[in-house]
């Protein structure tokens, strides 16, 4: 069949055929180079790593070492900050406190009763100030701030017109003792220690008293003076 009719020669076949194998094998040729091949930019990075900073050191000998030395510094700072550091609250003088002088302070706090018609026996008041007293030697003994100071606490009345317990607390402060007085013992921290530990609880239950079981401080009827 000749050209004439558009056909392609057969001997011209097998040519063609070897023209498209040999692309094919071109086109895959490309692809696996271009899987293998790194990119330049993670070749380039690696490069630069690898080169010589100074003398056998390469950059990436020198980016660990300071990082390490980062490291170790950090570490030796906390550990001299620990031994240097001294907390004034930790740290106290036992003798510069036992040659101090005694500071009373005097106190009220409202106690209210389930029955408010009770009328309460002396036995009763009994219970009652013998709960507070432990209340307070609990709060004032175990303070952080006030503990090594506390010596005593003790109720000494109770008003039954105004459901009110007097108490007075007193400790022990270091001499000349203006600036301790003013910023470490002043009355309105000693009553918000007594505040606070109220607010955290101020039902007292357990009471061996028929006619009020369940007794409630009232946190913002404390005073000090």
């Amino acid at each position: 069949m000749d050209a004439g009719n558009g056909l392609v020669p057969a001997q011209n076949q097998p040519d063609i055929e070897l023209l498209r194998k040999d692309e094919e094998r071109e086109e895959e040729s490309e692809l696996l180079q271009s899987i293998t091949s790194p990119p330049v930019a993670e070749t380039t990075s690696l490069k630069v790593c690898s080169s010589i900073v100074f003398w056998k050191c390469k950059l990436w000998m020198v980016i660990t070492s300071a990082f390490l030395l980062l490291i170790l510094v950090t570490i030796l700072s906390l550990i001299l900050y620990s031994e240097t550091y001294i907390d004034e609250d930790e740290y106290w003088d036992p003798e510069l406190i036992a040659g101090g002088k005694q500071h009373n302070f005097s106190g009220v706090v409202n106690i209210n009763c389930p029955n408010p018609n009770a009328l309460l026996s002396e036995s009763a008041y009994d219970i009652f100030s013998k709960n507070l007293n432990k209340r307070l030697k609990d709060v004032y003994s175990y303070s952080p701030a006030l503990g090594r100071y506390f010596i005593s606490a003790e109720v000494i009345s109770f008003s039954g017109e105004n459901n009110t317990a007097s108490y007075y607390l007193q400790f022990l402060v270091p001499p000349e003792s203006d600036d301790f007085m003013k910023y470490r013992m002043n009355k309105d921290f000693v009553m918000n220690i007594l505040r606070q530990d109220i607010y955290g609880q101020q039902r007292i239950s357990d009471l061996d008293i028929p006619e009020c079981t369940n007794v409630i401080l009232d946190p913002s009827s404390v005073t000090i003076t």
